[in-house]
């Protein structure tokens, strides 16, 4: 008799969890889109949205934040559409409450966020998209350094550069285009470093620099005349002939 209840105490030990994570009503779903704003880490400002799914007899769901009611939806998708703008700054609670249609109330898991101001969310912003332009510039100028480092070191002008690289229309040479050019709807009104002149030129391949530079490369020896210097070049021979001129 005793080993009877003994077991029988012992297997309503080992069911009754079992039976208790059974009867749980289902997990409501909480999740916060956003709909027009910033979202930077934990700090949201903006306009978002509460997203909540849950089982299939749900048939309404009320949004909290901070515990307070401020809405409700019957249909789904259940969302509730709010502005961070209407709210205090600092830290919120959201969370959402679901009925279903044989009366079972459930909890939803709670989202905490802290609502900032739009001066707060730019600055943000703007610490994180500057380094990553600046990065990205950096890359550019050093993945066309190392390019044109070889062409460099034979001592052709450089036809490429961090802003890509052209044909002079007046003298059909390749020269890389300046940061100084101006951009124009038909491309960037630029000097060429070899003629001197102004023109509108676009950005040509690789391949068609290439070409530039043999045939350029080829008529130099043809007719026996150094290649032409760049700026750089020209500037640094003008400094060194200035000194002896009379003053």
């Amino acid at each position: 008799m005793k080993k009877s209840l003994l077991l029988i105490i012992v297997l309503s030990c080992l069911l009754l969890p079992a039976a208790v994570g059974a009867q749980e009503s289902p997990e409501l779903r909480l999740s916060l889109l956003k709909d027009f704003g910033s979202a930077l880490g934990g700090s949201i400002q903006g306009t978002f949205s509460y997203r909540v799914s849950g089982p299939d007899d749900l048939s309404r769901v009320e949004f909290l934040m901070d515990g307070e009611s401020i809405g409700e939806d019957s249909e789904a998708p259940f969302r509730w559409q709010f502005k961070t703008d209407n709210f205090s700054l600092g830290t919120h609670t959201m969370s959402a409450v679901g009925y279903t249609v044989d009366g079972r109330t459930l909890q939803s898991n709670t989202i905490q966020r802290q609502f900032i101001s739009s001066n707060e969310s730019n600055k943000m912003l703007f610490w994180v998209v500057i380094p990553i332009i600046v990065l990205a510039i950096a890359g550019r100028f050093i993945v066309n350094w190392i390019a044109n480092r070889g062409s460099k070191q034979t001592g052709q002008p450089a036809s490429s550069g961090p802003f890509g690289g052209t044909i002079c229309p007046k003298c059909g040479r390749p020269f890389a285009m300046h940061i100084w050019g101006l951009n124009v709807v038909a491309g960037k009104y630029d000097r060429c470093p070899h003629c001197g002149k102004w023109s509108v030129v676009r950005r040509v391949s690789p391949d068609a620099l290439r070409s530039a530079a043999e045939a350029l490369s080829t008529e130099n020896e043809d007719s026996g005349t150094p290649p032409p210097a760049d700026d750089s070049q020209s500037l640094s021979k003008q400094l060194d002939e200035s000194r002896f001129d009379d003053l």
